[in-house]
């Protein structure tokens, strides 16, 4: 019981520093960071503080229960902000409900969306353009798309969910 009151605290605190993290200008990535690490902290010393003889189980179930839960906040938070349906929604709603179908396929093309993460990851410098090639040069976006590599060769026997088969 002592673990879950600790982790439910801890995600009080990663709330706050999420949002005053974004309030003060910083970027998503040092949102969440701050966000997971400050609630991290305050899970642990209020599972120290709470708890009257301290055992391994309060703080494994703190830093589970944490963990879990700001699982769930982060793919909550990224779906609600960089959702295409929210997106699209929103920009019905500032036009007045109503816009041509035109224009949302001209604003929601593949080239167009392709564009725009390109331009991001170019700009954050985790792509580099050598020689009219792309190039991913940063060491965590190569581990990640190893990861992701590697559990769909293991999971669906190749290396796209677009049918192209693993070499």
């Amino acid at each position: 019981m002592f673990g879950l009151i600790a982790a439910a605290f801890g995600m009080a605190i990663a709330l706050v520093a999420d949002v005053a993290v974004s309030r003060a200008g910083g970027s998503r990535i040092a949102a969440y960071g701050a966000s997971f690490l400050a609630g991290f902290a305050a899970a642990l010393i209020a599972v120290v503080a709470i708890t009257p003889q301290l055992s391994f189980a309060p703080v494994a179930t703190a830093v589970l229960a944490y963990g879990a839960w700001w699982f769930i906040f982060l793919n909550l938070v990224q779906a609600l902000e960089s959702s295409i349906r929210v997106r699209l929604v929103n920009e019905l709603r500032i036009a007045g409900g109503r816009m041509p179908w035109s224009v949302l396929q001209q604003r929601y093309s593949d080239t167009v969306l392709l564009g725009l993460r390109l331009n991001r990851l170019l700009a954050g410098g985790a792509v580099v353009e050598r020689n009219g090639c792309l190039h991913v040069v940063s060491p965590g976006l190569k581990l990640i798309a190893g990861i992701f590599r590697f559990l769909k060769v293991s999971l669906l026997g190749q290396d796209s969910e677009f049918g192209a088969k693993h070499k």
